[in-house]
């Protein structure tokens, strides 16, 4: 049985279609298609790893070598927008030619983190390893997404991956990121096999060359290797295994992608909107309040009206009766809920049950809590409620999961903001200190490859913060953070930066320096999140600690210039 679905192959050598460096995908740093990029949000796209089975170079499942056995998946982020910008191939990328490729987006990091490592888990439960192709389109964009990896690797055993990237060391010319990428490779050398892309031979890399070689390639006394699956000599990844079984040679890939023809190729050309529909002359809407309008749908989406029109009615919360067939049992968390309900009932806070009238009796679908709440306070009578004529309790199970599965719940920053606007005292004063200090809170968590210096991702730690130690505290760990120019303020250093202040003892050496100072010693460390949690694994440390000795090493190097 073949390893792959897909056999046809893309020729190789020869004249690739190159794109020039005024084309826009160059300039704009981006994919040849920007259609295929897709934003990962908690319900989408439905998965982020594919099996190889789908790639005509990669396979389903590894059969020699270390990994034998081992599960084949696949990882594409975009093209360009991910790479470093020296790349030799950036205009002769192989996914120019890939039009029917997804590419991933990282816009929040938490949630991009947290559905691939829920990926990760399930597949390496279900197989004896998992074998992750890094990436296939994309190179590594910034520190801490190594630490993801670094991370992934510390806690699955039966986990593993091998690609090749254009992030080079420092001993290569590189950055930060490079040199990230190659402490996780030291630290696993089996089960980080990412290979280093460079324009000469070099052990553990690996070179793109304009033809296959007719004889062998040896400089320096390193060896050079065509890769198989591009010659015949194997049928693919899965069943070759030299990426990721030797490290002393360079394997060589024939440049391949899109062939020039005769025609001349053009930049893609963008697509019209298309014309919205008229609507009704309306009265323009007051400042900061938007008009409930029509949303242009993109896709196939066929408006559907299922059932009847639900009606209202005043009953007694009492009556009203839960199905355990499907209702969630009350939890601790539940009960706490119900008795905030109770203690701040407030019918402009109230959102009417939804209910199915049966025979039987009112089936509480959607706002038991409520209904419980208001049965317990003892002051409420009776309570609106929204009927809707559901007669089958699969039906009603039904409305349930879609009740509690379709809706978007409200963000760290939906809640705060709100906080704001309704003039609570503590959100009011931490806007107002984060605003004096040069920070902003942004209304929806930025993108982190996208965030912008002084940008507070971790509301939830700026409250913390403000709760337990103090708007004093808060102020000058903030000030600190938007001097150093973290892009973003995560919670990490926050950390960092606080328990630097209040642990004393612990780190006496803090009070030799300014404020202004250790801001600077921050700025000097590129992505500090990820080379604090990479650092950590190296030295045995908690991620808090090895970020204080970040910052303490960063500032004593610059005294040290001075």
């Amino acid at each position: 049985m073949s390893q792959r679905r897909f056999t046809d192959k893309p020729e190789i050598g020869g004249s690739v279609f190159t794109l020039a460096d005024n084309h826009p995908a160059m300039v704009e740093n981006r994919t040849l298609f920007p259609s295929t990029v897709v934003e990962v949000k908690e319900t989408a796209p439905e998965r982020l790893l594919v099996s190889g089975e789908n790639n005509r170079k990669l396979g389903k499942t590894v059969e020699k070598g270390r990994f034998a056995g081992y599960a084949l998946y696949q990882l594409s982020l975009e093209e360009r927008a991910t790479c470093p910008a020296d790349c030799e191939i950036r205009g002769a990328c192989y996914g120019n030619s890939m039009q029917m490729a997804r590419r991933h987006r990282i816009v929040d990091s938490e949630i991009f983190f947290g559905r691939l490592e829920e990926e990760i888990k399930s597949l390496a439960a279900q197989n004896v390893g998992v074998l992750i192709r890094l990436h296939v389109l994309g190179d590594f964009p910034s520190v801490e997404y190594v630490a993801f990896w670094l991370d992934i690797l510390s806690t699955y055993e039966n986990v593993a991956c091998f690609g090749y990237t254009h992030r080079l060391p420092a001993w290569l010319e590189g950055d930060e990121i490079g040199d990230a990428v190659e402490s996780v490779k030291d630290q696993f050398p089996d089960r980080f096999r990412i290979r280093w892309s460079f324009s000469e031979l070099l052990a553990d890399g690996a070179k793109v060359v304009d033809e296959t070689p007719t004889d062998a390639v040896i400089e320096d006394e390193i060896v050079g290797l065509v890769c198989p699956a591009q010659t015949d000599a194997t049928a693919c990844c899965a069943t070759c295994a030299l990426c990721w079984q030797s490290s002393g040679n360079c394997v060589l890939f024939v440049k391949h992608g899109k062939q020039l023809g005769p025609r001349k190729e053009r930049a893609e050309e963008p697509q019209q909107e298309p014309e919205p529909a008229p609507t009704e002359t309306l009265p323009p809407a007051p400042a900061m309040v938007r008009r409930i309008q029509r949303l242009e749908i993109k896709y196939d989406v066929k408006p559907a009206i299922v059932g009847s029109m639900p009606s209202t009615r005043l009953v007694d919360p009492a009556t009203l009766l839960v199905e355990d067939a499907y209702q969630r049992q009350l939890s601790i968390k539940s009960k706490r809920l119900i008795e905030k309900i109770v203690a701040e009932w407030s019918f402009s806070k109230f959102k009417p049950p939804i209910c199915a009238e049966t025979a039987e009796g009112l089936f509480v679908i959607d706002g038991q809590h409520t209904a419980i709440a208001a049965v317990t306070h003892g002051g409420i009578p009776a309570i609106p409620v929204l009927l809707v004529p559901l007669h089958d309790v699969s039906q009603r199970a039904e409305s349930f999961v879609a009740h509690n599965r379709d809706r978007v719940a409200m963000t760290p920053f939906d809640v705060f903001h709100a906080e704001v606007a309704a003039g609570i005292v503590g959100a009011a004063e931490i806007a107002r200190i984060a605003r004096e200090c040069g920070c902003v809170i942004p209304r929806a968590q930025p993108a982190r490859n996208y965030a912008k210096p002084g940008q507070i991702t971790a509301i939830n730690e700026v409250v913390e913060i403000y709760k337990h130690a103090g708007a004093k505290s808060l102020r000058r760990i903030l000030t600190v953070a938007a001097m150093g120019r973290l892009t973003p303020i995560t919670a990490r250093p926050l950390r960092a930066i606080r328990r630097m202040f209040e642990a004393k003892d612990a780190y006496p050496w803090v009070a030799k320096y300014s404020d202004a100072e250790i801001a600077e010693a921050m700025a000097g460390i590129p992505g500090i999140d990820g080379a604090a949690r990479i650092h950590a694994a190296k030295t045995g440390q908690d991620v808090q600690r090895a970020c204080i000795m970040l910052i303490k090493d960063s500032m004593e190097k610059r005294r040290g210039v001075r």
